[in-house]
C-alpha cells in the first residue's frame, strides 16, 4: 500500500506537468517553438538539479538553505578563478567549494545535534560573506565566451550541453538513491534516525553524504551557470532556493523524511518549468506566477493530506492484525 502510494505521488506530479504543457500548447502555438522548448528545457534542468541534491537532504530528514548561498558563490569562483588559472581549474574550485560546504553543514548537523535549519542559515551566511571577500564587492566577469557558448549551445535545437548534464546527473542521483546501500541509508536515517543508530547505521557518514550531494549539485549549477553568463556577483539565490523546495514537495518529498523519489522531484521541477514558461509566455508577470506556484504547492498538499492519511491507517491495521494473530499448533 505504502510503495503504491508513493508511486501514485510521482505518477500525480507527471500528470499535472503533462497537463500543463498540453494546455499550454494548445492555447498559443509559440509554445512548441523550437526556441521556447529549449528555454523551457534549460529552466528545468536547472531547477530539477537543484531540488534533487536538496530533496536527497530532506529525504534523510534534513534540511539545506545554504544552497541559496553556493550557487552564486560557485559562479563567482567558476569566473574568478577561470579568468586567471583557466576554465577547468575555475569549475573545480567552485565545486570543490560547494561540496565543502556540504560536509560542513553534514558535520555540524551530526555532530553537534544541532538543527539543519540553524546550520544551515550560518553556512548560508557565510558563503555570501565568502562571495563578497571573492568579488570585493564588484561584478567579476569572464573574457573568454567561448565555454559559455558551447555550454549553452543548442543540440537539435532543444537542448544543450549543459541541461544535458544536469539531466544525467539526476538520472544518476535517482539510481543511487533506489538502487544502492548508501541511498538506503539515506533513506533509514530520515524515517526513524534513532532506530538507525540504534541498529549500528553510521548515521553522521549517511547526513554527510546527504549534504555533500546537496552542495554538488548547487555548486554544478552555479559553476555552470557562471559560465554561460561569463559573469559572476556575491548574494544570495532565495528564488532557485523556493523553487526547488516546492518542486521536492510536490514531487512527494516529506518535510518529516524518509520518503519522496528522485522521479517525483524531477516531476515538480518540470511542472514548476512549464508553468513559468507558459504564464511567461503570456506575458503573466512574474508575481502572477509565484501566485501560481504557491497554489500548486497547497492543491498538492490537499490531495495530499487524505490519502496520506489512509495509507497511514492500512500500515497501522496491518501492523494490528500482524501483533494480534495467535499461531496455531497443529
Amino acid at each position: 500500500m505504502v510503495r503504491i502510494y508513493w508511486h501514485f505521488r510521482t505518477l500525480l506530479a507527471w500528470s499535472l506537468a503533462v497537463v500543463a504543457f498540453i494546455a499550454f500548447a494548445l492555447t498559443n502555438p509559440a509554445f512548441l517553438n523550437a526556441g521556447n522548448l529549449y528555454s523551457l528545457l534549460q529552466s528545468f534542468a536547472v531547477l530539477a538539479l537543484v531540488a534533487t541534491g536538496l530533496a536527497i537532504v530532506m529525504i534523510a530528514g534534513e534540511f539545506d538553505l545554504s544552497i541559496a548561498g553556493s550557487i552564486p558563490l560557485a559562479g563567482l569562483i567558476a569566473v574568478k578563478v577561470g579568468e586567471t588559472a583557466g576554465i577547468p581549474l575555475g569549475v573545480a574550485a567552485a565545486v570543490s567549494v560547494a561540496v565543502a560546504v556540504g560536509v560542513l553543514n553534514g558535520w555540524l548537523t551530526a555532530h553537534y545535534a544541532v538543527p539543519s535549519l540553524a546550520v544551515t542559515v550560518g553556512t548560508l551566511v557565510l558563503t555570501i560573506g565568502l562571495g563578497f571577500a571573492v568579488a570585493g564587492g564588484k561584478i567579476v566577469t569572464l573574457t573568454d565566451f567561448a565555454p559559455g557558448l558551447w555550454l549553452d549551445q543548442a543540440i537539435a535545437e532543444i537542448v544543450s550541453p549543459r541541461a544535458l548534464l544536469h539531466v544525467v546527473l539526476v538520472v544518476a542521483a535517482g539510481w543511487f538513491m533506489a538502487k544502492t546501500w548508501s541511498g538506503m541509508k539515506i533513506r533509514a536515517v530520515g524515517s526513524d534516525r534513532q532506530r538507525s543508530s540504534a541498529s549500528g547505521l553510521p548515521v553522521t557518514r549517511v547526513l554527510i553524504l546527504a549534504f555533500v550531494i546537496s552542495g554538488l549539485f548547487a555548486g554544478v549549477a552555479g559553476a555552470l551557470q557562471g559560465l554561460t553568463l561569463a559573469s559572476g556577483a556575491p548574494g544570495s539565490d532565495e528564488a532557485t532556493l523556493l523553487q526547488a523546495v516546492t518542486a521536492a514537495i510536490i514531487g512527494g518529498v516529506a518535510l518529516t523524511g524518509g520518503k519522496g523519489s528522485i522521479p517525483g522531484v524531477a516531476a515538480g521541477a518540470m511542472l514548476l518549468a512549464v508553468v513559468g514558461n507558459g504564464l511567461s509566455l503570456q506575458g503573466t508577470s512574474t508575481a502572477i506566477i509565484q501566485l501560481i506556484n504557491g497554489g500548486i504547492l497547497l492543491l498538492i498538499v490537499v490531495i495530499d493530506r487524505p490519502l496520506n492519511r489512509i495509507v497511514n491507517k492500512s500500515v497501522e491495521n496491518s501492523m494490528s492484525t500482524s501483533q494480534h494473530r495467535v499461531p496455531t499448533n497443529h
